[in-house]
């Protein structure tokens, strides 16, 4: 019975500690997220002909992410190397914190344009620009959204 009970607290100490470092989302949006606006609107083929008034982009490092008319969904099929395992997609929607979720399928890739750094889409309500190094931040109304690095990402 001891070994079992060893076990048993050998197991709950390692699902604390991979619960204590799981992503998870902030309640307001990082210092920076906001100056989206302060980007260009890039000029280029970011449109799709089989997705109603949605919006593409690919980044310089190949990426592929999407703007969903209405304020989402946004997101791209893609995750940084700090997700959850088995995850692929970083989402949000207007009404809920960003996640990273895990698709059988891939919801925005599109052969579209490359959104060059330093320049921004939107589409009705949500936005997303490329920045430094290629990083992704999009956001959408209602304060949600994600920073997306290949490395790290921020939920909010």
């Amino acid at each position: 019975m001891e070994p079992m009970r060893h076990h048993l607290m050998a197991l709950v100490a390692v699902g604390f500690m991979a619960l204590g470092s799981a992503p998870t989302a902030a309640a307001e949006p990082p210092p920076g997220a906001d100056d989206i606006d302060t980007y260009p609107i890039a000029q280029g083929h970011y449109s799709s002909p089989t997705d109603f008034y949605g919006v593409f982009f690919q980044t310089p490092d190949g990426r592929h992410c999407g703007i969903g008319p209405n304020g989402g969904p946004v997101g791209c099929d893609a995750v940084p190397l700090d997700a959850p395992a088995g995850t692929n997609q970083t989402f949000v929607t207007s009404g809920v914190s960003a996640a990273y979720r895990h698709s059988d399928t891939a919801s925005f890739t599109r052969d579209v344009d490359v959104l060059p750094e330093g320049h921004r889409l939107e589409n009705w309500g949500a936005s997303c620009r490329v920045g430094r190094q290629g990083t992704v931040t999009c956001k959408t109304y209602g304060q949600h959204g994600f920073i997306l690095s290949s490395t790290y990402g921020v939920l909010w």
